[in-house]
């Protein structure tokens, strides 16, 4: 058998957040065209007659083209949503909702969760929690009880980014936007960054 996909000429995202970090050549603007992206992608995927949730959104899993822009991929754990599969942890734990790893019930709030971490990864360019000195289990324990949460580049990134980014990172699932809320949100802030470049 063989699969055929799409080739994706810029890479992942965190490879070219890495980069970023030493040369700046990932924008403002392109990093807000990828955050609406990935939210369009999660848009699709949570309006569909049965719901599909990702599961394991993480910045290795957005490809990004310099043609069509950011794309989500790697859907081998994602699921549609029913309550004999969504009681299972699965994903890698950085990027994963409190509920995901308590073994609790979710619902496609989660992957907002993960797009939340997503959003701080544009802020920092840095890997989730990389600027703390903790264990694995440390940081797992803490994303649980809400006490820890990714860190946002306050100083760098718009405040409207910042506000975005910690209501996806409720601890409470259904006080987290949807997907087509923060899609709507982020067209609007980038049709006003276009204005302020055109003029």
């Amino acid at each position: 058998m063989m699969l055929v996909t799409e080739f994706m000429d810029g890479g992942d995202l965190r490879s070219v957040l890495d980069a970023s970090r030493t040369s700046r050549r990932f924008s403002w603007l392109h990093k807000m065209e990828c955050a609406l992206h990935i939210a369009e992608g999660l848009v699709y995927l949570h309006s569909l007659d049965t719901k599909v949730i990702h599961r394991d959104l993480k910045s290795r899993n957005v490809m990004l083209d310099s043609v069509s822009g950011a794309k989500i991929t790697d859907f081998g754990v994602a699921r549609e949503t029913n309550d004999a599969t969504m009681t299972v942890g699965i994903g890698t734990y950085r990027w994963m909702a409190p509920e995901v790893l308590t073994d609790g019930h979710y619902t496609e709030k989660a992957d907002m969760f993960s797009f939340g971490v997503i959003l701080a990864e544009l802020s920092t360019e840095l890997v989730p929690y990389t600027d703390l000195s903790l264990s694995d289990a440390g940081i797992i324990a803490r994303v649980m009880v809400g006490t820890l949460r990714p860190t946002f580049d306050t100083t760098e990134s718009p405040p409207w980014f910042v506000e975005m980014g910690t209501q996806c990172l409720a601890l409470q699932a259904d006080q987290r936007p949807t997907a087509a809320a923060v899609a709507y949100a982020l067209r609007q802030a980038l049709k006003q960054t276009a204005e302020t470049i055109v003029v």
